[in-house]
């Protein structure tokens, strides 16, 4: 198994050991780049469909799967942007979404994607995010405008505040599946992992 999973996210491979994620289940890469977290889905042939903006990074992804899978249907990764996600409501029991949301441009547009995620995702389902937090690393960044920060690693980061989650866990009906993680990575970035499940 350990080739297999190639460059998976650690926290992603730690849901997978967990057994929150099956083989029976339809996942969804959202955000996929080149396919790093969906290798060892590809490899076992999962249920798995990855969107991702740049058309390069889809090319890449598709070079790869064609090594990982011969087989593997290469049509289910392609171009699409995650503010209009191109699946029916209620339709993934696993969503990934990896280093993505940190590039949101505003609490608005965060909020869209976020409510987007969740419109796709079935009841009971999960949605696994990693992104850049404000925990342990608001008061050493430079606060530009709503949750856009300036932040030590050199780039500009929207950066999740717990609180407001919080209010949009509420308001659409989501819970922990597990608790609230972050990672700080020597006072220059701070990473967060949520893991959460579709209650409506």
């Amino acid at each position: 198994m350990i080739k297999e999973i190639g460059n998976m996210d650690v926290y992603l491979l730690d849901q997978l050991m967990k057994g929150r994620i099956t083989s029976g289940m339809k996942i969804l890469d959202a955000g996929c780049g080149v396919g790093r977290n969906s290798e060892y889905f590809i490899k076992n042939n999962f249920d798995i469909f990855g969107i991702d903006l740049q058309e390069e990074a889809i090319q890449n992804a598709k070079e790869q799967i064609i090594l990982w899978n011969a087989d593997f249907d290469l049509e289910r990764f392609f171009v699409a942007n995650l503010i209009e996600i191109p699946f029916p409501d209620n339709d993934f029991d696993f969503i990934i979404s990896s280093a993505v949301l940190h590039f949101s441009k505003d609490r608005v547009h965060f909020t869209k994607l976020f409510e987007e995620l969740v419109r796709v995702l079935k009841p009971g389902g999960i949605l696994f995010i990693r992104m850049t937090t404000k925990h342990t690393l608001a008061h050493l960044s430079e606060h530009l405008f709503d949750d856009v920060y300036n932040i030590p690693d050199g780039s500009t980061r929207y950066l999740l505040d717990m609180i407001y989650l919080r209010d949009l866990m509420i308001k659409i009906k989501l819970s922990f599946v597990d608790p609230f993680k972050t990672v700080n990575v020597e006072d220059v970035r701070t990473m967060a992992v949520v893991v959460l499940r579709k209650d409506g």
